[in-house]
This record gives C-alpha cells, sequence and structure tokens, in this order.
C-alpha cells in the first residue's frame, strides 16, 4: 500500500488499509472510499465518505461502492480507504505548540461535527 495523503476543506485524510477502515466504520467513524487509481480531492470528488452508523455493514458498502466505481484499468481493481487525520501533542492531546516533546496522529472527531 503506498502511503498518501490529501488536503480538502482544511482536513487532512490519510490513506489506511481495509482493516483498519472496517474497525473505523464498526466503531461509527467517518470513512472515504476512492478508487485506487483516482486521486481524492479537487476537482472532480471521486471519493465518497461513509459512516458506521448506517445500516448497511461494511462489506455491503464497500460491494456496492465496487461494483458501480471500480471499472477496470483507468479507475483501478480495488478501492483506496481514507480517514481524517489531525496532529496533536503525544501526551496532552492537543494542538502541538513550540514546547511539545513530541506529536502523533490521530483521527480527527471534529469531520463528525460536520
Amino acid at each position: 500500500m503506498r502511503k498518501y495523503t490529501f488536503t480538502d476543506g482544511g482536513y487532512t485524510f490519510q490513506r489506511i488499509d481495509k482493516k483498519a477502515a472496517r474497525r473505523a466504520y464498526n466503531n461509527g467513524l467517518r470513512v472515504l472510499l476512492c478508487p485506487v487509481n483516482l486521486r481524492p480531492g479537487y476537482p472532480y470528488h471521486p471519493e465518497i465518505s461513509i459512516s458506521g452508523k448506517a445500516a448497511a455493514t461494511f462489506e455491503e458498502v464497500l460491494y456496492a461502492f465496487e461494483f458501480y466505481n471500480i471499472r477496470g484499468n483507468e479507475t483501478g481493481r480495488y478501492t483506496a480507504f481514507y480517514i481524517p487525520v489531525r496532529e496533536v501533542d503525544r501526551f496532552t492531546g492537543e494542538t502541538p505548540t513550540a514546547y511539545t516533546l513530541g506529536t502523533l496522529k490521530q483521527y480527527d472527531y471534529s469531520v463528525m461535527e460536520g
């Protein structure tokens, strides 16, 4: 899996694997699905956003997405998954400052509000 990040609407999205996407979806978090050969974001937005609060299971949503959007070599043969992330202070969980000793990336829960 290639590491890929993009920024859209002030949020940073990071590519994750299918196992992590399934876990995030089952926990009620928002996940973006996009054909692997297409790049999400501006100008065409080929991605869709799914939430674990839907009535369908992860496999049902994934099957429906791939049936309608995965069309051969141009779009790719499988789906890429993205989640919103932000960088936070390792110890406090707040926005990093000049005095921060270390940072890590975590899920950006502010995306769930919008």
